[in-house]
């Protein structure tokens, strides 16, 4: 059977079709525990929130009650808090035993705080990141408002019960550096440093941060980044991602700021700055023209790259192993020829992807020595997705 859940007040209706086959066993198995919960937001920023329940076997179950309808973007959540960001406001709402989204706990201005002359104003338009303890969340702000001419990255502290506190903010003028539309920052697992980057007139430009001890964010003013060269010329470093566990971030490099480029491997140093005993030679090449994002697995042995843009082969996900120091290898290609928009992991080798054009989620179990495909789900118009390990 095909369930069917329909939203209250929604035109839209999300059909869940499960394409899992469960094959008998002569004796009876344990129940499969619950790995994570999956929450999907449809037809965009301020849409309604639908969740599931990933066994530790990859297998997906509708969690009742749904849908729900948090204020604004989803953000983030923790095992027992969900974040959402709306046109002025961030929120949290409490989640239930069985991973359901309940009423809201808190909520903050973020324009009434240092940081909103540089935007605001647009519902989930600039966005929010969650740290990986689950106990600050950062803001960044651009445009929409008196001045058009910075961002800010805003620090709240999570409080215990849900509620916010402004930690303060850091400032980026882009009038001395003609820059514009800055990426949300990259946290590296053990807190100290993140790393962003912003269009510059002549390409793009990658900010690092180191994070005080109270949990804000300082642009590092002199950050120094190593780069390898190709035959000679030098490569534009782009979209940097910083590892959950060690000193390291992986950098697209484009030589001359062209495509295909190359994923290379940095070590960050005790200030924050990043060299690399990558090679040309040896850094592996993206079959993407264009990279639409990235992400390590929470263990930070492997890391992935999709793409939603192009055709053929230019589509899909493709696995690397993580080496530290070393440099990548390829692993495996999934979904080749699918437009994949994002994709997530949680802590149990499960790899989740969807594909708004083909109104798609894909769970995968991914290991270091295997591969293998454990659902498919349609799902009406996914427009964001967030994974919470249990």
């Amino acid at each position: 059977m095909t369930p069917t859940i329909r939203g209250l007040g929604l035109a839209a209706t999300l059909v869940l079709v499960s394409t899992f086959t469960v094959v008998p066993k002569a004796r009876a198995a344990s129940t499969p525990s619950t790995a994570a919960y999956v929450y999907i937001q449809i037809q965009g920023s301020a849409g309604a929130v639908y969740g599931l329940s990933a066994s530790s076997t990859g297998q997906l179950s509708a969690i009742p009650s749904a849908p729900w309808k948090p204020s604004g973007l989803i953000v983030g959540s923790t095992p027992t808090k969900f974040f959402s960001l709306g046109a002025d406001l961030i929120h949290s709402y409490g989640i239930a035993s069985n991973g359901a989204i309940l009423s809201q706990l808190a909520e903050m201005p973020i324009l009434d705080y240092d940081g909103s002359g540089c935007g605001g104003g647009s519902t989930g338009q600039d966005g929010a990141v969650l740290d990986h303890t689950g106990k600050y969340i950062y803001v960044m702000l651009e445009g929409n408002l008196a001045s058009e001419d910075c961002v800010a990255y805003q620090s709240y502290i999570v409080n215990s019960d849900g509620s916010f506190l402004f930690d303060g903010d850091t400032e980026l003028d882009w009038e001395p550096y003609g820059g514009y539309q800055a990426g949300l920052p990259s946290i590296l697992g053990s807190e100290s440093f993140a790393y962003s980057q912003y269009l510059y007139n002549s390409g793009p430009q990658i900010m690092g941060f180191r994070r005080e001890s109270s949990g804000t964010l300082d642009l590092l003013s002199d950050l120094q980044i190593n780069t390898p060269t190709s035959s000679g010329q030098g490569y534009v470093p782009t979209n940097p991602d910083a590892s959950p566990a060690g000193n390291y971030v992986v950098i697209q490099l484009y030589p001359e700021d062209a495509p295909p480029g190359q994923l290379g491997s940095f070590t960050v140093n005790s200030e924050g700055n990043l060299s690399s005993t990558n090679t040309a030679s040896n850094m592996p090449t993206t079959p993407f023209s264009s990279v639409t994002g990235t992400t390590f697995s929470p263990s930070g042995n492997m890391f992935v790259i999709y793409s939603n843009s192009g055709t053929g082969t230019g589509l899909g996900i493709e696995i690397y192993n993580f080496n530290g120091a070393a440099p990548l290898t390829a692993y495996k290609t999934l979904l080749s020829g699918t437009p994949i928009d994002q994709v997530a992991w949680d802590s149990s080798n499960h790899l989740y992807a969807i594909s708004k054009s083909g109104n798609e989620l894909y769970v995968f179990t991914v290991t270091p020595t295997s591969v293998t495909q454990d659902a498919s789900w349609s799902i009406g118009s996914p427009y964001k997705m967030v994974v919470v390990s249990e």
